[in-house]
């Protein structure tokens, strides 16, 4: 079993920022664990159709990943500007 976390932003901001935000904490988890170890263990998505961002953090890495792109959007956008869920999905079945 996979577990993600599903970032949902319903008062903006648009993608370009998300991704923005999203290529810190991907620099971030670098820096802490090394580029080959990120490359092997992120995963992520970014929709182009609605302000959402899904990462998996089934492993440390995207752990890392998730706590540092939470705490860009709580300084960016405050704490209850966004919202996230943490969910338990088997393999495959990604929305």
């Amino acid at each position: 079993m996979a577990t993600i976390c599903k970032f949902s932003f319903p008062y903006g901001p648009d993608n370009v920022d998300l991704e923005a935000q999203l290529a810190l904490a991907i620099v971030s988890a670098e820096s802490a664990f090394g580029s080959a170890r990120v490359r092997i263990n992120a995963s992520y998505y970014l929709s182009n159709e609605t302000p959402e961002v899904v990462i998996d953090v089934s492993s440390d890495v995207g752990e890392h990943i998730a706590q540092v792109f939470t705490g860009l959007m709580i300084r960016n956008l405050g704490e209850n500007n966004f919202r996230v869920q943490r969910v338990e999905k088997r393999a495959g079945a990604y929305e």
